[in-house]
């Protein structure tokens, strides 16, 4: 019964909260038409349109206004559909790219309201990210005290500086993830190839386990959770893994 609440309520939230945003939307965009469609009606033209034998008909049935509404959703969905476009193909120019990030800074800095957006904005930038791309290999590293081992994921080997730094010989770059949100807790960190374990296991087995805390890798009869290739793509695709990049080294 609790379990069946629970998984009720893990697809049911997010529905919800999708067609909260989405309603939003739209109201903010048939507010921000509603001065054009007062220009509209003070030129005149909506009266001419009124006119038409057409739009007369409708207004005897009775219906011309459910037919206006209706097709005030289209516009709105329409032209809502347009603003996302052109952002996507401005976002995806160089130079739209500076001038997006100038606008990520400017919101950012905003006491408050740049910790909301900055979460969503690497939320969004995570999703965006190619499932794979960054996490190579799953690994053991061995801490916290002898044959004590945490899972990790192998995303590069570590540049020469670190190396140099450290004072190392050959060291891999390692995500080692907080379950069971990896994407807000974790740490980037450099280790000795020697001290870093090979294991059997996917990515997309590895992303499993730390979703669920280690219940999907539990021996078989046991029940589990079962994931996507989407959840491995939101994990897998954190651009701030990636050495050089400007995301925070401890993953948060």
């Amino acid at each position: 019964m609790r379990e069946t609440l629970l998984t009720g309520i893990a697809i049911t939230v997010p529905l919800i909260l999708t067609l909260y945003v989405f309603t939003l939307a739209l109201d903010f965009v048939t507010s921000a038409l509603t001065p054009f469609m007062e220009l509209l009606q003070w030129l005149g033209v909506i009266e001419r349109i009124e006119s038409v034998q057409l739009i007369v008909f409708l207004i005897d049935l009775g219906i011309y206004r459910l037919v206006v509404d209706f097709l005030t959703e289209l516009i709105v969905i329409a032209v809502l559909f347009g603003i996302v476009f052109f952002l996507g193909t401005v976002g995806r120019n160089r130079y739209g790219e500076r001038l997006i990030g100038v606008f990520d800074l400017v919101i950012a800095s905003i006491p408050g309201l740049g910790t909301i957006y900055k979460s969503f904005r690497r939320m969004g930038d995570v999703m965006l990210g190619e499932g794979g791309e960054n996490f190579q290999e799953v690994k053991l590293v061995e801490c916290f005290g002898d044959n004590v081992f945490v899972l990790g994921f192998k995303t590069s080997d570590s540049p020469q500086t670190i190396e140099d730094g450290a004072n190392q010989g050959e060291m891999v770059s390692m995500f080692l993830p907080l379950a069971p949100n990896p994407v807000t807790g974790g740490f980037l960190t450099y280790i000795p190839k020697e001290d870093v374990h090979d294991v059997d296991m996917t990515v997309e087995e590895g992303v499993r386990s730390i979703l669920t805390s280690g219940v999907a890798t539990a021996p078989e009869g046991v029940n589990s959770r079962q994931l996507t290739m989407d959840d491995v793509k939101f994990i897998g695709g954190i651009e701030s893994l990636k050495p050089g990049s400007d995301g925070d080294e401890d993953g948060t």
